[in-house]
């Protein structure tokens, strides 16, 4: 989560099999729950595209 996290947050952008991946992933820990709402947030409002 923290690798793809860095990756998305240094290139601006994430792949929507990914993002889609992000959607699904199940039993994460606080930290990786803070990293996956911060990553939606900013895909949502745009500061992160999909490709």
């Amino acid at each position: 989560m923290v690798e793809l996290y860095l990756n998305a947050k240094l290139h601006s952008r994430i792949s929507e099999a990914a993002y889609r991946s992000l959607l699904t992933l199940r039993d994460l820990d606080d930290q990786d729950l803070k990293l996956r709402s911060d990553l939606l947030r900013q895909v949502d409002n745009g500061s992160i595209r999909l490709t």
